[in-house]
């Protein structure tokens, strides 16, 4: 069995805040790993990717590998509520010759919540979100497709004020394309309390609930134990 991982930063270890460590091998996908201790993996893991930029990758060099389950963890990226545009970003921080991330007091000005929700802008839209949704279902055609919820915790909103609604958005458009194969999770990490101090990433408690619902799930559709 051949399993291919896409994944944002949710997914990834995490090294700070010092008692919420995560090490690379409590994440869920090398938890899945020691479930199917069998099959091949391939995992591509960035934070702060859209979802177009990651699907790509497999689109551009694994269409060829003919994977038997796909585990897609994105879309947060594309839907968080943002104070102004990629390009003006780009175009800031060109003027300012890099500097603008340097000065803290400038950047907490441009990403205070009440900037962030006076603009709402995303990434993203949703229209460009679905089209990159159907466009990796068509290419991974003989693939199944597992896509997670995008979710974070309650608090999230204060710093990211309109994301629980983008969200929701969003989702919708997952389920839209993948119907039963979208996977639930947010409730369940929050029933585990498994966002960590930022709101958004995950602790150990998070990888464990997702990698029992995908194992649990593909028992069902595939008949397999790990």
């Amino acid at each position: 069995m051949k399993i291919l991982i896409l994944a944002e930063s949710a997914s990834n270890p995490r090294s700070f805040p010092v008692n919420e460590i995560v090490h690379l091998e409590d994440t869920y996908p090398y938890q899945l790993r020691g479930e199917y201790k069998d099959a091949i993996f391939w995992q591509l893991s960035f934070g702060n990717i859209t979802t177009e930029e990651l699907c790509s990758q497999a689109i551009a060099y694994l269409i060829h590998w003919n994977p038997d389950i796909i585990i897609v963890h994105s879309g947060l990226n594309d839907c968080r509520p943002e104070p102004l545009t990629q390009f003006h970003k780009d175009l800031l921080n060109f003027l300012s010759f890099g500097l603008i991330n340097r000065f803290s007091i400038i950047k907490n000005f441009i990403y205070h919540p009440k900037v962030i929700k006076k603009r709402q802008i995303s990434r993203v839209s949703k229209e460009k979100f679905r089209k990159t949704l159907k466009r990796f279902q068509l290419n991974f055609s003989s693939s199944k497709i597992y896509w997670l919820e995008i979710g974070a915790n309650n608090d999230y909103e204060l710093e990211r004020p309109g994301f629980h609604q983008k969200a929701k958005i969003f989702n919708e458009q997952i389920y839209e394309v993948y119907k039963d194969d979208m996977i639930l999770t947010n409730d369940e990490i929050k029933k585990a309390n498994g966002f960590n101090i930022d709101n958004l990433h995950w602790r150990l408690s998070a990888h464990k609930v997702v990698s029992d619902i995908l194992v649990s799930r593909i028992a069902t559709d595939f008949n397999i134990r790990g």
